[in-house]
């Protein structure tokens, strides 16, 4: 199996969030390789032969989105180049907001039997009452995408994992990148259509699982992790630790430490506003040379 990530931009934060979700999944002996297709290589040197990095570039990155500049077409093809690479090997996805916390058997072994993974089921498009859900479910009801109809019961599911089988995963990902653009030229919100891509083309061709017992994934709050990270890295550089000692304490860490989803209400939110412009910052000073 081979671990993949996708990283680009100079947010510091995707970095050592990738970096960090590395080093938890390092410890697996069912990954043959990690892969890194990234444009900021040097945030991962001195991981050494742990890693494959795979550069990209901007050009590249706008290749990509053609022929509708869809961003976030860049995950499939950052797949499918990967795939196309290593067409023997299964392919696991991860954001970089993620972790290993247990191994990766059970995935690996519904691999081998042909089933696809993603990280959760969120809702089937027509039932949640999200506005950006409502208004996908509105346009794509009703019409097919690449002999896919949407309907009532078509689901959405969290991609912040991806697990292809080598038995389908070229044919999965084709699918995929197909309705993906075909999902592009309707008036559809675009901010998900990867994820609904994604989730539609595995369910179709493949049995699809669930992984979140497996993988965990902070996007719901990152702010708290980003914390923990960094603490992480920090007191590792302090200590002079390996990359192997990394390796081995996050083989023991415990994941459950932080929630992985912490929701602040909107009020809360307006009143903490509120509060700093009424008392804002009152002396600011820089150092003078």
């Amino acid at each position: 199996m081979n671990l993949l990530l996708l990283t680009f931009g100079e947010r510091l934060e995707n970095h050592y969030q990738a970096v960090f979700s590395i080093l938890s999944f390092a410890k697996d002996k069912l990954i043959n390789r990690i892969i890194v297709v990234t444009d900021r290589s040097e945030f991962y040197s001195f991981l050494n032969e742990k890693v494959e990095i795979i550069n990209i570039d901007k050009s590249t990155l706008l290749q990509w989105q053609e022929p509708y500049q869809f961003f976030w077409k860049v995950k499939i093809k950052a797949l499918e180049l990967v795939q196309s690479k290593y067409p023997d090997d299964h392919l696991l996805y991860v954001d970089s907001d993620t972790f290993l916390a247990k191994d990766l058997t059970e995935i690996n072994d519904k691999l081998d039997k042909g089933h696809a993974f993603m990280h959760i089921l969120e809702n089937k498009i027509s039932f949640n009452s999200s506005n950006t859900f409502k208004k996908m479910f509105k346009s794509l009801n009703g019409k097919s995408f690449s002999n896919i109809t949407i309907n009532e019961n078509s689901e959405m599911w969290n991609a912040g994992v991806i697990a292809l089988s080598a038995q389908n995963a070229k044919e999965i990902i084709k699918l995929a990148l197909a309705t993906c653009d075909e999902m592009c030229a309707t008036d559809c919100p675009r901010r998900l259509i990867e994820q609904f891509a994604f989730s539609i083309s595995l369910k179709h061709l493949a049995q699809l699982n669930s992984c979140e017992t497996i993988i965990g994934h902070y996007w719901g709050n990152k702010e708290e992790w980003n914390r923990l990270i960094a603490d992480f890295f920090v007191n590792a550089h302090l200590k002079h630790l390996s990359v192997d000692q990394q390796i081995s304490i996050l083989s023991e860490y415990n994941w459950n430490q932080l929630p992985l989803e912490k929701k602040k209400r909107n009020s809360a939110e307006k009143l903490k506003k509120l509060i700093n412009q009424i008392f804002p910052i009152k002396t600011i000073r820089y150092f003078e040379s």
